[in-house]
């Protein structure tokens, strides 16, 4: 099988673009693969977000934490 990416900057003609390719026999559309984050990815999505904590001991960590 043979595979061509098409890079389409008017979005408008996806629909007509893609009834056409459609009636071709033998062609068919891939849907986009989602490409799953990996861990560093989500931590960097994290920090980013502000969605970090600061702790200046393990006590004070525990403190938070907990809610001593």
């Amino acid at each position: 099988m043979t595979q061509i990416t098409l890079n389409v900057e008017d979005k408008s003609i996806l629909p007509h673009l893609k009834k056409i390719l459609n009636a071709i026999e033998g062609v068919s559309i891939a849907k986009p693969s989602k490409r799953k984050k990996c861990g560093i990815d989500e931590a960097l999505d994290d920090v980013k977000a502000g969605r970090v904590h600061h702790a200046d001991s393990v006590d004070d960590m525990f403190k938070q934490v907990l809610g001593i």
